[in-house]
């Protein structure tokens, strides 16, 4: 009976994230910062007042509005992630978790054919403002990452960063901040670019963080670095272009300098962690070569390449896999 259960619990999963996807796609959660009645929140945003009452129902009991006489409410902790003008707003994030769902219905064509159901440009859009979500949604997924490996890395020690496949420059961007001994460089094709020098004059760090533009998998890096960043790059790409990045990282680093490689990435086994394994899919179905590398093979590209000082860990953000090394003085 146990496992009938855990059956169930597999087959209703999707049900909470729709409802949850729902919720934001119709800005119902920027209609809850105060008590409100579920025909109001109708009326406000046009919906119907069967269907809204019943998805607040739903939100309240799945724990994130909460109902008081009959008035539907969003408490402030929950606001800083799921409104539009939150500290950590993750609507975008969850608009393009939507935007994933098409995709994996057909899993099944991926698992037959081998074969990607999709490109991940076309699922991201190829129009400018669906580029900006896409760029906004790592931003606001990628902060708490940004801390967590500040806390975790000498990142202090460095002067000069370059962030490979940077998008909005978030990483080089809230280390700046931290340390103001940095100066960086956010490193992205053309269109990517033109958004980061927006968050970079948000930030108001025009000072110390410049961009280059550009094609990370042919164009040159530069050189005179002491830190470099691939966040959210590898994965992305076959085993060949991840050990060329790698190769091209150790070449463009000053001697004692630091490669940090943050993203997906397996154990030996290729079954966990759960998130990596399962990415694995989403890679299959997005790109050509994609994949969450296993951990033991990155480690000996590094090691190949001539890095020393290796170090893995994981990390409590998405993704959790963090491996760092430094290239060894002449």
């Amino acid at each position: 009976m146990e496992i009938e259960k855990e059956i169930g619990k597999l087959l209703h999963a999707y049900q909470p994230a729709c409802v949850l996807m729902t919720a934001n796609k119709l800005r119902v959660f920027d209609a809850l910062k105060s008590p409100t009645a579920a025909d109001d929140v109708a009326q406000e945003l046009s919906l119907s007042l069967k269907g809204t009452e019943r998805l607040l129902n739903g939100l309240t009991a799945l724990g994130i509005v909460v109902k008081e006489k009959g008035k539907f409410h969003l408490p402030a902790e929950w606001q800083k992630y799921l409104t539009q003008d939150g500290d950590h707003s993750m609507q975008q994030w969850i608009r393009l978790s939507a935007d994933l769902l098409p995709v994996w219905l057909e899993l099944p064509r991926f698992i037959q054919s081998g074969t990607m159901v999709k490109s991940i440009m076309d699922v991201l859009g190829n129009q400018p403002e669906e580029m900006r979500a896409f760029i906004d949604a790592m931003h606001d997924k990628g902060l708490k990452a940004t801390w967590m490996l500040a806390r975790e890395l000498p990142i202090g020690d460095a002067r000069k960063m370059l962030d490979v496949g940077g998008g909005p420059g978030t990483y080089a961007l809230e280390w700046a901040k931290l340390h103001d001994n940095l100066k960086a460089t956010v490193f992205d094709i053309p269109p990517v670019i033109a958004v980061a020098k927006d968050y970079i004059k948000r930030y108001g760090l025009e000072d110390r963080v410049d961009t280059r533009a550009g094609d990370f998998n042919k164009d040159d890096f530069g050189d005179g670095y002491d830190l470099i960043l691939l966040a959210n790059v590898i994965h992305m790409y076959d085993r060949a272009v991840g050990k060329n990045l790698i190769r091209k990282t150790f070449k463009s680093l000053e001697p004692g300098g630091r490669i940090v490689v943050h993203g997906f990435c397996t154990d030996e086994e290729q079954t966990a962690p759960q998130e990596d394994a399962l990415f694995n899919l989403t890679m299959g179905m997005l790109t050509e070569g994609g994949k969450a590398h296993p951990v033991k093979e990155k480690i000996q590209w590094l090691e190949e390449e001539g890095f020393s000082e290796i170090r893995h860990f994981r990390v409590d953000a998405i993704p959790t896999g963090v491996i760092t090394a430094v290239k060894v003085r002449n």
